[in-house]
């Protein structure tokens, strides 16, 4: 059974900053790509995604992503409530 997902504005527009300067190359298909994981994973069994936190939070690095949300057992909802943009280091 799938659970509800919600991203909140602010962590949409985290992304949107680091996402626009790069439309149409590699790193931006990496964005997107590792979006529709993200997706997958929190609907599917948010609770087996990524590591605890305090409360409901939970922490889910997606290369290039790093996105922290909360579960809502009882709602079978999550929330996304922050996203980062964390791309590979050169070297």
């Amino acid at each position: 059974m799938n659970w509800t997902l919600i991203w909140l504005d602010g962590p949409l527009d985290q992304l949107a900053r680091h996402y626009i300067p790069l439309w149409g190359t590699p790193a931006s298909q990496a964005v997107t790509d590792a979006m529709a994981r993200v997706d997958r994973l929190l609907e599917r069994n948010p609770l087996d995604a990524g590591e605890s936190r305090a409360g409901h939070r939970r922490l889910l690095v997606e290369s290039p992503l790093t996105v922290e949300f909360e579960v809502f057992d009882e709602q079978r909802t999550v929330v996304v409530t922050a996203a980062r943009y964390t791309p590979p280091r050169a070297g």
